[in-house]
């Protein structure tokens, strides 16, 4: 969780997130869902603001950093 209170929190639109992850909207929305093959505990919850699909920045960003962390001990394995 994000502590500085200097640096106010943003919000990605959903656009946003599949545009920076370089997935389709219906992989964005198989990661949310429990009941899919593609579920993804880890992937941050978005937020809803009236019709609009919101997710934290930070959290988009740790999500990243820890599949890049997983890949580096996945390397260092073999």
């Amino acid at each position: 969780m994000q502590s500085n209170p200097s640096k106010p929190f943003q919000m990605l639109r959903r656009a946003e997130v599949q545009a920076r992850l370089g997935i389709a909207r219906s992989t964005l929305y198989g990661y949310l869902n429990s009941r899919s093959s593609s579920y993804l505990p880890s992937f941050p919850k978005p937020l809803y603001l009236g019709s609009s699909v919101l997710f934290l920045e930070h959290e988009v960003d740790e999500f990243v950093e820890g599949l890049i962390q997983a890949r580096e001990v996945a390397s260092g394995q073999r």
